[in-house]
């Protein structure tokens, strides 16, 4: 009997003020999830009339800078089957 598990990561790049870059990773995200990221980042990064504020003050970096966009996102689907369990 074959089993096996697929698991989902997104990492994204986020830029704030002065230049400085952090790097945030969201395990297990669910795959019916994955088709809309891109559009949520294009929205996100838009933020028309500023419907992601909180989005906004939530991401500071350690120095209190604040995000000015995402700027590279990278979606890792992991799948492992067990060959052998005994």
């Amino acid at each position: 009997m074959k089993m096996s598990s697929t698991s989902n990561k997104v990492i994204i790049t986020l830029l704030y003020e002065y230049g400085d870059a952090r790097t945030y990773t969201f395990e297990n995200v669910a795959s019916a999830d994955l088709a809309d990221i891109k559009s949520k980042i294009l929205a996100i990064n838009a933020n028309a009339n500023n419907e992601y504020e909180n989005f906004y003050k939530t991401f500071v970096s350690p120095y209190g800078d604040k995000v000015t966009k995402i700027d590279s996102c990278k979606i890792v689907q992991t799948e492992e089957e067990v060959i052998y369990s005994g």
